[in-house]
């Protein structure tokens, strides 16, 4: 094994979006001390904040120290493009392949100026081996560097990504096109309340997945089908026992005086919430029920009888529970009614639930059995 001090090394500094050339016109790849220090003087002079000019700079320093320590050394200055991607790192192993043509290294020293250039180490490994590293900081931390390179990472996530562009650029495109033409009509109140709602439409989408759900259902098996049109079911219904409720609330006396006042609120709130609850809970059950037996249709057809059973237990639960919670809408609306019914119809209610999930287990212990 040839180790560092008998081994040709090739001190090596990569300007990966070339830099070099855009500043200086001067082309790559360089090789020997000359002609690195005219690049790096050159850069300097375009622009002394250059951190290019500052790790090429370091690179000759290396040269000079390896080489008065006897080392068989030279020193090379190779680029990429502007923008970087495929095609500069494609351009900088080129190069380095043309250096090792003139100069055959067995290992790089390779001076780096931060985050960026050391993502190269695995293309310049594959040509020859680096042997050592020597971070260059210049006008910026390295932590600093990172994090503006990962920032500019997700930048272009943003931009050029569908599945991102979309909501950072498109529906913001479509909010502004919006405002600004109801604006320029002289709707502006109309334009805030527009934008107020497109905005609110589009988090909703995204927050609950919409888009996701609707996306993945052409690629639904028919039995799946079942369970989005019981989950369909289940928001209409419950929208509509909502709005039951509302309509109940608005046409009482008390509602009107809590709109006109709202301080009585704790007032009157346990009054409309049993009108709320009494116009709105039949048809929030049955939704949840029609949810729950899509679901048992589903389990069925897909061999699941345990998740059938599980969601038969769920209808009988929500039976059970309709009668107390509509005796407890009426001890809200009349506060003089006895309370203790709902007590009564809630262990009825339990007791039937347990000996249902009884004779279920039963069931199953003597299926194992045999």
């Amino acid at each position: 094994m040839i180790s560092a001090a008998q081994a040709k090394l090739l001190v090596l500094c990569v300007d990966r979006d070339n830099d070099l050339y855009e500043k200086t016109q001067i082309a790559s790849p360089l090789i020997g001390r000359a002609a690195c220090l005219n690049a790096a003087e050159a850069l300097a002079l375009s622009d002394p904040e250059e951190a290019d000019a500052n790790a090429i700079f370091a690179a000759i320093k290396e040269h000079d120290m390896l080489k008065l320590q006897g080392h068989d050394v030279e020193v090379s200055v190779i680029t990429g493009t502007f923008g970087g991607g495929v095609e500069s790192d494609t351009k900088i192993r080129q190069e380095l392949m043309q250096v090792r043509e003139r100069f055959p290294a067995e290992g790089i020293i390779f001076v780096s100026d931060g985050f960026e250039d050391e993502t190269l180490i695995p293309i310049l490994q594959t040509i020859i081996p680096i042997f050592s590293i020597r971070r260059v900081i210049i006008k910026h931390s390295g932590r600093v560097e990172e994090s503006y390179a990962v920032l500019g990472k997700y930048l272009k996530m943003v931009v050029f990504d569908p599945r991102y562009s979309k909501y950072f650029l498109g529906f913001p495109g479509l909010f502004l096109l919006m405002f600004a033409g109801l604006v320029l009509m002289g709707f502006v109140n109309q334009a805030v309340i527009g934008a107020l709602f497109f905005l609110g439409v589009l988090l909703i989408i995204r927050g609950f997945g919409v888009d996701t759900l609707l996306g993945n259902v052409r690629k639904l098996n028919p039995s799946s089908y079942i369970r989005v049109f019981s989950v369909l079911s289940m928001i209409l219904l419950c929208v509509v026992g909502f709005y039951r409720g509302f309509v109940g609330l608005s046409v009482t006396e008390e509602f009107k005086i809590v709109a006109g006042d709202p301080s009585k609120l704790l007032d009157y709130l346990s009054f409309l919430s049993g009108i709320m609850i009494e116009n709105s809970l039949l048809f929030v059950w049955i939704g949840v029920g029609i949810y729950y037996a899509g679901n048992i249709l589903y389990t069925f057809i897909r061999e699941s009888l345990y998740r059938a059973f599980r969601y038969t237990v769920g209808i009988v639960m929500l039976v059970l529970l309709y009668f107390p919670l509509i005796e407890l809408s009426q001890i809200l609306i009349g506060p003089n009614k006895n309370p203790f019914s709902i007590v009564s119809q809630l262990l009825i209610g339990l007791s039937l639930l347990f000996l249902l999930l009884s004779f279920a287990y039963l069931k199953i212990v003597r299926r194992k059995d045999k």
